[in-house]
């Protein structure tokens, strides 16, 4: 039996930040991947979603600005673009097992299964390792309902050959808003049908209620507390019927109902690792599980954290630190961003508004006036600053085309007693940019 220091089941964020850090040792890693290298947010995530943005971006910027100084709107080669973006990623998929074989890491294509606290097999081949690491991610949640199996999943859109006349998106989270966005861009006719009455429920829902407009007025449609109860095929056309009896006509179904933790048949049940179906594998302040030798981190972990791969990036080192470095404080984690990929976007970092606690307050600065924002027409920029009473910042909204990027200058300031100070002293842009916000904002 091959013996090594760690075996790491999955290839992705969690994977890839335990190997940066243990390249730098004389440990012996095997990393196990059953699907594609790297895991979901570099093949069918957010570097392929953030990819297509690219091309989204220029294409409903100049749709705000025809008119304006541009003659008229930029249109989108959907054949062109999969073109394209298929050959990048082949090239990415012939390389990224590779990058990560090493003199004392080794690679194996296949479905680990843990059976004991220090063992792994794959097929009929069991591996040891002294410290085991399950960073088995997420997967598309499976629509229960007729015909569910019709619907295709982030997992085949970015592969999508021929763009769809009229799609369907069931979902009214990050990736039903995101492919709504993209397929619009494009020239599709979006339904967006979400079972309950909220949207992309981590942000701001001022903000929320304001895309979900500016996205009706581009001409995708939403029917909100719109339950699916069953998809029927006929030829190439779909038929998607609602629990309140609305029948939908499409070319295209999309489930982007959810993601549910890759906990199935590795396992977990055999040797007694406590695990949710929902929520996944049950950690303690090291992320170890219930057997102290087999530790879980990112996406598939129940570690009271958003399903982001910042987090599984601060699993990955505490885990190393722990085991490397003997740290014994429990896991702390930092603020962390996140940002929806629309059009405009929509970020958040901290609290919102609605998480207030007596004495917070909110300061808010509309970006709609500065010229960057005039420039580009983006008539809807805003932000939000929540602070508490002794000028702590607590949290940061906003919505723009710039968002995403933007939300990155308040991370170090979430926490911070002192933030016009500290940004006073210490931070200076590039004249003018979005981030003078901050010097905006607390002068």
């Amino acid at each position: 039996m091959k013996k090594y220091d760690y075996i790491i089941l999955g290839s992705g964020p969690v994977a890839m930040h335990l190997l940066a850090k243990l390249e730098r040792t004389t440990n012996k890693v095997l990393v196990i991947e059953k699907g594609l290298w790297g895991g979901t947010c570099p093949n069918t995530g957010c570097q392929p979603k953030i990819f297509m943005e690219g091309t989204v971006r220029p294409v409903l910027n100049s749709y705000y600005l025809a008119g304006k100084g541009i003659k008229e709107a930029a249109k989108i080669d959907w054949s062109a673009l999969m073109s394209r973006k298929k050959k990048i990623w082949a090239a990415f998929h012939k390389n990224e097992r590779a990058s990560m074989t090493s003199e004392n890491t080794d690679t194996i294509q296949g479905k680990g299964v843990i059976t004991g606290p220090h063992t792994v097999k794959v097929a009929d081949q069991e591996y040891e390792g002294k410290n085991i690491v399950i960073g088995t991610g997420l997967s598309p949640r499976d629509l229960d309902v007729p015909g569910g199996e019709y619907a295709i999943t982030n997992n085949e859109f970015f592969d999508l050959d021929q763009l769809p006349k009229r799609a369907i998106v069931i979902g009214g989270g990050y990736v039903a808003m995101e492919l709504a966005t993209i397929l619009q861009a494009a020239g599709t006719e979006v339904t967006i049908l979400q079972h309950s009455d909220r949207l992309l429920r981590p942000f701001d829902q001022d903000y929320v209620q304001e895309l979900k407009q500016i996205m009706e007025e581009r001409g995708i449609q939403f029917h909100m507390n719109a339950p699916v109860k069953q998809i029927a095929k006929d030829d190439d056309q779909y038929t998607v019927t609602t629990t309140g009896g609305e029948t939908f006509e499409t070319d295209l179904v999309i489930n982007a109902a959810g993601r549910k933790p890759n906990v199935e048949g590795i396992g977990l049940e055999e040797v007694g690792i406590e695990f949710d179906p929902n929520k996944g594998i049950k950690v303690n302040e090291h992320m170890q599980t219930s057997i102290p030798s087999v530790f879980a981190a990112g996406d598939v972990a129940d570690n009271g954290q958003p399903n982001l791969t910042p987090v599984a990036w601060v699993d990955a080192y505490h885990i190393i630190n722990f085991i490397e470095n003997g740290e014994k404080s429990p896991i702390k984690y930092p603020p962390v961003a996140t940002n929806a990929f629309t059009y405009p976007e929509i970020a958040q970092v901290g609290i919102r508004e609605d998480e207030m606690e007596k004495g917070d307050y909110v300061k808010t600065l509309d970006l709609s006036d500065m010229f960057f924002s005039m420039g580009e027409g983006d008539s809807h920029a805003k932000l939000k600053v929540i602070i508490n009473k002794n000028g702590e910042v607590r949290g940061a909204s906003e919505l723009s085309i710039h968002a995403a990027e933007d939300i990155n200058n308040f991370v170090p300031l979430v926490g911070r007693k002192d933030p016009k100070k500290f940004v006073e002293e210490n931070l200076t842009f590039a004249f003018p940019t979005p981030a003078n916000n901050l010097d905006t904002l607390f002068r």
